[in-house]
């Protein structure tokens, strides 16, 4: 059997300038910039309390992100990851307030919704052979139409206080939603860094053909990653409905969606597949959670935050494609 290679990162000397040119590198000064010069034209931006809310909003895009990231990396696209968030936290609020379900309980169901939302957009891909983007535009406006349905269109309130605290308190001032991020986040960095299962989502990523050559399961792993995309989406979704304390109709959405994709696609995430990091997703949702902030603090027209993710959108896939061609040249 031939021995498969695959694009994964570089490893450079830390000081190099290969190591000033990743993305995490370049991100980390873009935010550090965005917070000077918004502290200069406000400085209630530092303030520990709007500092702690850009963690809390970062939260949201790095959780789902970390599914989309995986699934990225593996050659895959998920453009319902909005309304999958939103299903989720309607599931469990339903659980909660309408079926009486106690609230972990709910938290498992509302877990389960996500699953079965990826697995069936896997289904859809596999089985009816739908380009990914199609068959998720799809299943995100079913998705949406159920939360309308369960619904009728009202909020659900209200919500039990053991599962409010979960979302709204803290432990030594930082707030648990942050905890559960850092938690999330090195699971997922040690699945794709340091697991085979790792290694086989970039091979897949890298080359579909070649993978499938070396004997690779990809059918199975590609539906694993869609309800991973999918559980990570709910999960989001129920952390968020914690937070605010009620099932919001109006939560997620197209708006989350094409945030989340532009979170992983300027954390360094390859639209093509292959290449990738879960500390760039960090560094990306952090990016634009500090964003959004500053446009409020610096009292810009929230009309602008949108060309704002517009414009970083373009800019992080037009990268990845100079990234991409520079990466392959080198190891030529």
């Amino acid at each position: 059997m031939t021995i498969m290679t695959t694009p994964g990162p570089i490893r450079r000397p830390f000081l190099s300038a290969e190591a000033f040119l990743r993305p995490e590198t370049t991100l980390i000064l873009v935010i550090l910039a965005i917070g000077v010069a918004t502290a200069l034209r406000n400085p209630n931006f530092l303030n520990v309390g709007n500092l702690t809310d850009i963690g809390r909003a970062a939260v949201i895009y790095f959780v789902m992100g970390c599914g989309a990231s995986l699934l990225m990396i593996g050659g895959g696209l998920d453009f319902s990851v909005g309304s999958v968030f939103t299903l989720g936290g309607i599931a469990a609020a339903w659980l909660m307030q309408i079926a009486g379900v106690p609230w972990p309980l709910a938290i498992i169901g509302g877990l389960v919704v996500g699953v079965i939302a990826g697995y069936i957009n896997s289904q859809v891909i596999a089985r009816l052979h739908v380009p990914p983007i199609i068959a998720t535009l799809g299943t995100y406006f079913i998705f949406t139409g159920l939360c309308v349905q369960i619904t009728g269109g009202q909020d659900i309130v209200p919500l039990p206080v053991g599962f409010q605290y979960i979302g709204q308190g803290s432990l030594l001032g930082v707030p648990f939603v942050v905890i559960y991020a850092i938690v999330i986040g090195l699971i997922f960095w040690f699945v794709l860094e340091r697991t085979p299962f790792g290694v086989e989502i970039r091979a897949v990523g890298g080359n579909r053909k070649a993978a499938l050559a070396n004997g690779l399961k990809v059918a199975r792993l590609e539906m694993a990653l869609y309800v991973v995309g999918g559980a990570t989406a709910a999960l989001a979704g129920i952390i968020y409905t914690a937070r605010v304390g009620s099932g919001q109709v109006a939560a997620g959405g197209a708006n989350v969606t094409l945030s989340v994709v532009t979170a992983v696609l300027i954390g360094g995430i390859s639209l093509l597949g292959g290449l990738g990091s879960i500390t760039g997703v960090a560094v990306g949702a952090i990016l634009l959670s500090e964003i959004d902030n500053a446009l409020v603090i610096a009292a810009v027209p929230p009309q602008y935050n949108t060309i704002v993710v517009g414009v970083i959108l373009i800019a992080a896939v037009a990268i990845d494609h100079i990234r991409r061609e520079r990466l392959y040249r080198i190891r030529r």
